[in-house]
């Protein structure tokens, strides 16, 4: 099955959505280089998204790496809607695949996204 390009737009939206959870845990662990964790981020999703078979293997790949214990309430929430629209698809190969050829520009949407929420609250 190939995913539409609103397919592919939702699945990338619904993923920046979870790199941003989980970089907001990782920050709060205390243990994060704040000049490096965008960098660090990115080297584990690009890890996971190789080596995982499923969203939630790829989740708790990445949380792992990201030295992110239990998931906060939002964080769950990110996972299982990611997990549901993909399983919806039924492109749990396809997502992956989006994942691991658009990493950079995932990255840059949440890095962006980031700044916004920023900007937003300060």
């Amino acid at each position: 099955m190939r995913l539409t390009e609103d397919d592919r737009e939702a699945l990338r939206n619904l993923t920046v959505e979870l790199l941003l959870e989980v970089r907001a845990a990782h920050l709060r662990t205390g243990q994060a280089n704040v000049l490096r964790h965008w960098d660090q981020l990115q080297d584990r999703v690009r890890a996971a998204a190789r080596t995982s078979t499923s969203v939630e293997g790829f989740a708790t790949d990445l949380a792992r790496a990201m030295r992110v214990a239990a998931p906060t309430t939002t964080h769950a929430s990110a996972v299982r809607a990611l997990a549901d629209a993909v399983r919806d698809r039924g492109a749990a190969r396809q997502w992956l695949d989006l994942v691991e050829e658009e990493y950079g520009y995932l990255m840059a949407v949440a890095r962006s996204a980031a700044e916004t929420r920023k900007e937003t609250v300060g």
